[in-house]
């Protein structure tokens, strides 16, 4: 994996949209619904397998202190407390869109669309487990309401928005 200039600027300013979209928000509990998702899944969309370098970048400003995290969280509370899974399923989500998005050739609608509805369970699988540890949940029926019902339709919506933006983006990236 070779970083040009050009392209480290590119994750520089996905890593600054993490940042706006966990400003973006709906406070709910015990996990908020934020915009990061969009980005998290359009940044490996859009570069492959060099997307983690913008993930972790982001992943570690919040770790070093910056409030970067929804609601303006941060540090070590934020990735043990229970949004701390969503907080690896980022990371997680964006080495492996990346991966079969690389590898996957095509720059068709459906192919962005399967690979973003489809990122959410990777998102999904770490953030559920870690949140059913941290908050004693004790069945399925009981993770799935706290984390799930809350966010799944949004989800699903702001993933469809994924999917249309990741063609004319990624056009506008080879051709600036």
């Amino acid at each position: 994996m070779r970083l040009t200039t050009r392209r480290v600027a590119q994750l520089a300013v996905m890593v600054a949209m993490l940042v706006i979209g966990a400003y973006v928000s709906i406070p709910l509990q015990p996990i908020p619904v934020t915009f990061q998702t969009v980005f998290v899944v359009l940044t490996p969309l859009l570069f492959g397998s060099t997307a983690y370098v913008a993930v972790l970048s982001y992943l570690l400003l919040g770790l070093a202190g910056l409030p970067v995290f929804a609601g303006g969280t941060s540090g070590l509370a934020a990735f043990t407390g229970p949004t701390g899974g969503f907080l690896a399923g980022f990371l997680l989500t964006s080495v492996v869109v990346g991966f079969v998005a690389e590898r996957w050739r095509s720059d068709r609608f459906l192919r962005d669309l399967l690979l973003a509805e489809g990122s959410l369970a990777i998102l999904y699988v770490p953030g559920i487990l870690w949140m059913r540890h941290v908050l004693v949940l004790r069945g399925a029926t009981e993770t799935a309401l706290a984390a799930l019902v809350p966010v799944l339709g949004l989800d699903i919506l702001k993933m469809l928005m994924v999917a249309f933006l990741a063609r004319p983006l990624r056009e506008a990236l080879q051709s600036s």
